[in-house]
């Protein structure tokens, strides 16, 4: 229990980092006005998309727990890495616009 628990602490702080980090670069796409503002909607739409699948997999996590959750790692790490990658390329473009 101790593993999976730390596993899902570690999961949660992750996320809900990156999650801050997707709601400060909405913030501050809806005060710029961008030359390229369609292409960051759809940037943010995409990771709105992948926020929603991670969101899924997440409450997948809590429904098989203790017993499940190593083989719903291997889906979980890797959405989580795509989308910070994500949310880190979106963030670049923008600050790079200025």
């Amino acid at each position: 229990m101790a593993i999976y628990g730390e596993y899902e602490e570690r999961v949660q702080a992750r996320i809900n980092s990156i999650y801050e980090l997707m709601e400060h670069h909405e913030a501050h796409l809806e005060s710029t006005e961008s030359t390229s503002m369609e292409s960051h909607l759809d940037a943010l739409k995409q990771l709105k998309a992948k926020r929603a699948h991670l969101d899924g997999l997440l409450q997948e996590i809590k429904v098989v727990g203790e017993h499940g959750w190593q083989n719903l790692r291997k889906k979980i790490d890797p959405a989580i890495d795509e989308l910070k990658h994500a949310v880190d390329l979106a963030r670049a473009k923008l600050h790079g616009e200025k």
